[in-house]
């Protein structure tokens, strides 16, 4: 479904007060549980679903509910909140229902409602999951009315429950603008963005290419760019009028960095600690939120984040952790987390916004390749920057391609490949640490007018440190 209501209540909302709620709307409206998930349903008494609405959460910390919804929604709340979602089917009956349920609750409990665009595309069809719009053999659509889009509980439930089979696509207006989470997810090989023009035609949030309905894959391009320079061999695959933006005028710089970290110790580590490390030396500030899906609204503690994952274990975990409100340089970023044989993966990555090229701390990464080697928290690590909004928001526009920025190996890989040959190759590496903590820092020529010489040298270093492995 595609129209989103948000209740912000002072005190918690009990099945009873859902309940209460529900008979103020309407008498012969009932309460459901959906038998694949952990959310309920709102049902009339013909038994048609007009609206459903996960458990409330506590909202610890407020910073991201801020960035997504704005400050004046929460404004006379308490320090501490809860935050019930309901989706609606988009017509006059489910909205109605939606509106009035979350009004009522805001009004048995105190606090506020914020309501999404109206997202009638017209495309919506009786849902194999409450979170989706329309299905096809082999994807999911999810349609998202909003400014900004984050990685949601309902998206992160839908790839739960159905992303081994199935793509995941979120369609939106031109308008919004992706969350660092929920961009991470649309652009791999599972997902993709989805914009509905103003003239009611479709096109690539990420490329610009137009994309059509396919009852196969839902949404697709007439042909699917491959390879980074995918487009000099296919020249009439042009983006649509107005994706590509004038380049010379930048709405900021994002630092995009990728952290890999292999714990080989028994147990579960202690997770979160490299994350902390790069925002600290990059932004200026510690993490002061995270969550299994966005908004991340439990305080920053590396203790329960590690409990969380030793909890689901087998499973793989992935976490989002976010900055606080006006304090350093804004930022966001995810965890992954995954048990194997000998130890455990852990995957950070994050993006800093930040207002120009010249607040950009570049001379700050080999102190935090070296920190990070210290700390028994590197295994690699990789940074980019892209031109971008501060804020660490995406839009569905064109802002030029990722420059790379440098990378790095961790002290193992080091030991593996040996001084000499670590500082050999096309780019000169720059030993850091000492003893068995040494890091190898490969800084990268960030020219942005040709940002495929830089990945070209980044391949090129990276195929001569994997022949010292074969050797």
């Amino acid at each position: 479904m595609s129209y989103d209501v948000v209740a912000l209540v002072a005190r918690e909302p009990d099945e009873r007060a859902i309940r209460q709620a529900l008979q103020d709307v309407d008498s012969d409206l009932r309460l459901h549980r959906h038998e694949d998930t952990h959310v309920l349903q709102i049902r009339d008494g013909a038994e048609r679903l007009l609206a459903t609405l996960e458990p409330g959460r506590l909202v610890e910390e407020q910073g991201d509910v801020v960035r997504l919804l704005g400050s004046d929604v929460v404004a006379g709340l308490p320090e501490e909140f809860w935050w019930v979602e309901t989706r609606a089917r988009p017509d006059d009956a489910g909205r109605e229902a939606a509106h009035r349920f979350a009004d009522g609750l805001a009004l048995r409990l105190g606090g506020a409602v914020w309501t999404s665009g109206t997202a009638d595309f017209g495309l919506w069809e009786e849902p194999e999951h409450p979170a989706v719009e329309r299905t096809a053999t082999r994807a999911l659509l999810v349609v998202q009315d909003r400014e900004v889009v984050p990685f949601s509980s309902w998206l992160s439930d839908a790839v739960a429950t159905r992303g081994g089979e199935k793509a995941l696509q979120v369609l939106t207006p031109p308008t919004s603008r992706l969350t660092y989470g929920a961009r991470t997810l649309l652009t791999g090989p599972w997902g993709r963005w989805v914009v509905r023009g103003e003239d009611g035609d479709h096109y690539d949030g990420v490329t610009g290419l137009p994309v059509y309905w396919d009852e196969d894959d839902g949404f697709r391009p007439e042909r699917e760019p491959v390879g980074v320079n995918w487009g000099a061999s296919e020249p009439d695959a042009t983006p649509v009028p107005g994706f590509v933006e004038d380049a010379s005028e930048p709405a900021g710089v994002q630092l995009v960095v990728d952290v890999s970290v292999f714990h080989r110790a028994p147990g579960t580590p202690r997770l979160g600690c490299a994350a902390e490390l790069l925002a600290e030396h990059l932004a200026g500030t510690p993490p002061v939120a995270w969550g299994p899906h966005e908004p991340a609204v439990r305080t920053w503690d590396r203790d329960q984040l590690t409990e969380f994952v030793r909890r689901r274990e087998p499973r793989a975990s992935i976490l989002y952790f976010t900055a606080p409100l006006d304090v350093g340089h804004p930022f966001s970023g995810q965890i992954k987390v995954r048990r194997r044989v000998r130890g455990v993966v852990e995957r950070v990555s994050m993006v800093v916004g930040f207002p120009g090229e010249d607040t950009v701390p570049f001379e700050e990464l080999p102190a935090v390749v070296e920190a990070l080697a210290r700390e028994g928290l590197l295994d690699g690590l990789r940074v980019r920057r892209l031109a971008g909004r501060s804020d660490t928001t995406f839009e569905p526009t064109w802002a030029g391609p990722a420059v790379q920025v440098g990378f790095a190996i961790g002290p193992e890989r080091f030991a593996e490949v040996g001084h000499g040959y670590a500082q050999a190759g096309p780019i000169r590496g720059t030993v850091l640490g000492e003893g068995e903590r040494r890091a190898v820092w490969y800084p990268v020529l960030g020219d942005a007018g040709a940002p495929l010489k830089g990945l070209a040298l980044v391949e090129r270093q990276t195929a001569h440190l994997a022949a010292a492995g074969r050797g």
